[in-house]
């Protein structure tokens, strides 16, 4: 049971070194996704170009607003406009809560009426 344990260690660590070796060769790297420390989601109520306003409604609780500074390293995926639905991945700081990442969720469209 040791012998088959073992032999299976060895070709996990084989098999990984040759993926590492595979993996040096590549000369371009993923897109890395800009570091934050919270997150916050919910639609846009207000947009500009240097800040957006996303408000948050939990059950039970008041509905929360939040603005977050946009800045030249704010990563935005999707149209960003008032009413769409976004998470925004930000940062804490001295001048406010700072954007870094901001993603537009798709809304899913109603399914088409059955036919008669």
């Amino acid at each position: 049971m040791a012998l088959i344990l073992a032999g299976m260690v060895l070709a996990g660590v084989a098999a990984a070194a040759q993926d590492d070796e595979e993996g040096s060769h590549h000369q371009e790297s993923p897109k890395s996704e800009p570091a934050y420390t919270d997150t916050f989601s919910g639609p846009v109520v207000e947009f500009s170009g240097v800040k957006v306003t996303v408000s948050r409604s939990i059950l039970g609780k008041p509905a929360e607003k939040r603005t977050f500074v946009i800045n030249s390293d704010t990563r935005i995926e999707g149209k960003l406009r008032v009413r769409v639905r976004v998470t925004v991945g930000f940062v804490s700081g001295e001048g406010g809560d700072i954007a870094r990442l901001i993603v537009v969720r798709s809304t899913p469209r109603p399914a088409p009426a059955p036919k008669k």
